[in-house]
């Protein structure tokens, strides 16, 4: 939504050439190999994953991933997506307001664009904007995220730079209703549940969310920026012992986002985004003695409609994609998989009128995978034919040791691209501004090199991370907001994180050291923090169960100003009161801290910086009935 705005806002900056202090490297390892903790045992839970496009134990995919499951979502009470990234290692949330509102997602210090996100392993998004609007992605239509970091796109082709989030939808087991109240006339609503007939499973989920929300920009005529969206989705699927198993899925979202406007008056309140987005794909999958066979199709619409004081632009992104995957086990150590995957966008029902209205990209992959009693390695490789820019050739190469049976050190390096987007090329001037695209712009190009270690004991998990990613022709805004290619980027840091029990308490933290700058410059990468820190604690007490979330963020580079560090609390709790009732409570920014996220801009005649408004403190309480 609102892209006519973010064609003007949008700011990342390049990054440089810093040299991690190996010191970090060594303490952080030494921490790893030495630690024990005494408690009551508890196994660590055995997590299966997609990042490779079958289906692997974590702790055989040689990167770094996370997994955040529903039972994390319900328990956290967490109201949007954004607000739940923002608690996994190496994410950075910039939020220009409350709910809906257009929200910067970094992961590892690139922009939003630079991370693919994935539904049911569908490219979505805007090919105008270049990136999804993950405020609009409903909690309810959720069953779990698996977040993979890294260039991956040797495996997902084009705008995999920084990592893949594959969002997975519902598969409720029963049918459970809930409805939610907040602050600023928060109300949601929700409803997920499934029916079995035999062969066939079906899973839905639907829900209502609205908010009347708060002034989202200092500057502007205040007022209410509010939120609203409505959404439903389900999956099918039906399994034959001879045919294998077939899947239909959908999903459908629609709202709007009222929003404030740098670039209109003053005395403006009329700024508003309308969105409606839906998905529907169609999928086979045959399982045999030694191989892997899966067709899927999908098309999907991403609509928005901005309403600003300039006039009324629709930006519209429709997609088709169908793949071919396969996996043949060759041996009890080796395995090959590969694949086809072509995909057209179509921006030309949008209002504006770009030179080139649709473009195509055919790609194919192979990767071998090994995996003895000690060493892991893989090697993928793809080609992209994109119908504009032509080939581009990607790889990914890991190899990994299994230093115990508990411990695991990895190793990898891989290639990126992404294209420019529709409006980086084509956009239309704004009257009376200079020109904002540029057709002579090249993709973008990553290296990333990675060096992680993984350990799982009885009653904790620990990992260890440190990575450089190199992106050369890194597209950005120079001051007159028209998109250039810089030379290069670099994006280097550590990341630790550590979850546990003990003492009956379950602990997560992680914290992440990130250095982004222009090579050529040394100039920092505006709204990314250096120093980032989250710890959640969780209890349960008999039918309680409460967790404390503290969040923390070093200051930073903004758009026209140096942005102060913050510390935020949040706390949230869950009573089951019989087997069908649960009630919930989250307090969000608990000591109701005030501090600045994101600036905007600045008044030249009083030299008086405007922020983007944050969340005072809030309160959420909801009940939930599971039948």
């Amino acid at each position: 939504m609102i892209q006519s705005y973010l064609l003007k806002s949008l700011r990342w900056a390049k990054v440089g050439d810093i040299m991690l202090n190996k010191t970090i490297l060594g303490v952080a390892i030494s921490a790893v190999l030495s630690f024990s903790v005494s408690g009551t045992e508890q196994s660590i839970e055995k997590i299966t994953v997609t990042a490779n496009k079958f289906e692997q134990s974590i702790n055989d995919v040689l990167a770094s991933v996370n997994v955040i499951d529903r039972a994390e979502i319900e328990a956290s009470n967490v109201r949007d997506l954004p607000t739940l990234l923002s608690k996994q290692v190496g994410f950075q949330v910039n939020p220009n307001g409350g709910f809906g509102q257009n929200t910067g997602v970094s992961l590892r210090g690139t922009g939003s664009g630079d991370t693919l996100i994935l539904i049911d392993g569908v490219r979505t998004g805007s090919a105008t904007l270049g990136q999804k609007a993950l405020s609009n992605v409903p909690l309810n239509s959720i069953e779990r995220i698996e977040i993979i970091k890294g260039s991956r796109a040797a495996v997902y082709g084009s705008d995999a730079l920084a990592g893949v989030i594959n969002i997975i939808t519902r598969e409720s087991d029963n049918l459970s209703v809930s409805a939610t109240f907040g602050s600023d006339a928060y109300q949601d609503y929700q409803v997920a549940g499934s029916v079995k007939s035999g062969d066939v499973t079906t899973a839905f989920n639907a829900g209502f969310e609205k908010t009347d929300g708060f002034d989202a920009l200092q500057g502007v005529a205040p007022d209410e920026d509010g939120y609203e969206n409505k959404n439903l989705g389900f999956k099918v699927n039906y399994t034959d012992a001879h045919y294998g198993d077939f899947k239909l899925l959908g999903q459908y979202s629609e709202g709007y986002a009222d929003y404030d406007s740098r670039f209109s008056s003053a005395d403006s309140n009329i700024e508003r985004g309308d969105f409606k987005n839906y998905q529907l794909s169609a999928g086979w999958n045959k399982s045999y003695t030694n191989q892997m066979h899966s067709i899927d199709i999908a098309i999907s619409t991403d609509d928005s409609q901005d309403t600003a004081s300039f006039g009324v632009s629709d930006f519209i992104t429709k997609r088709v994609q169908l793949d071919y995957n396969g996996q043949y086990i060759l041996s009890e150590e080796l395995s090959i998989s590969g694949g086809v995957n072509w995909y057209n966008d179509d921006v030309s029902h949008s209002s504006t009128q770009y030179d080139m209205q649709e473009r195509d990209v055919l790609a194919v992959f192979v990767g071998a995978y090994y995996n003895a009693e000690k060493v892991l390695a893989n090697l993928t490789i793809r080609q992209d034919d994109d119908e504009q820019f032509g080939d581009e050739t990607t790889y990914t190469a890991a190899a990994g040791y299994h230093l115990s049976e508990d411990a695991t050190f990895r190793i990898s390096q891989s290639t990126g691209f992404k294209a420019p987007t529709f409006n980086d090329l084509y956009f239309p001037a704004f009257p009376g501004f200079p020109p904002s695209s540029n057709p002579d712009l090249e993709p973008e190009k990553s290296l990333n090199r990675e060096i992680g270690l993984n350990v799982d004991f009885d009653i904790a998990s620990v990992d260890v991370a440190i990575f450089r990613n190199d992106i050369e022709d890194k597209i950005s805004l120079d001051s007159n907001f028209f998109p250039i290619n810089l030379n290069e980027a670099r994006y280097e840091g550590v990341e630790f994180s550590l979850s546990q029990q003990i003492f009956g308490f379950d602990s997560n933290l992680n914290f992440a050291y990130l250095s982004a700058e222009d090579k050529e410059t040394g100039a920092e990468l505006r709204n990314v923090a250096k120093r980032t820190f989250n710890w959640e604690v969780a209890k349960q007490f008999g039918a309680f169960d409460a967790s404390l979330d503290v969040q923390y963020r070093s200051d930073r580079e903004g758009t026209v100003t140096r942005l102060g560090s913050y510390t935020l609390w949040d706390l949230a709790g869950n009573y089951q009161v019989n087997e069908h009732i649960e009630v919930s409570l989250r307090v969000e920014n608990l000591f109701d801290k005030e501090y600045n996220a994101v600036d905007s801009n600045a008044d030249f005649t009083t030299g008086e910086i405007y922020y983007y408004n944050t969340p005072e403190r809030r309160f959420f309480a909801g009940a939930s009935y599971q039948f």
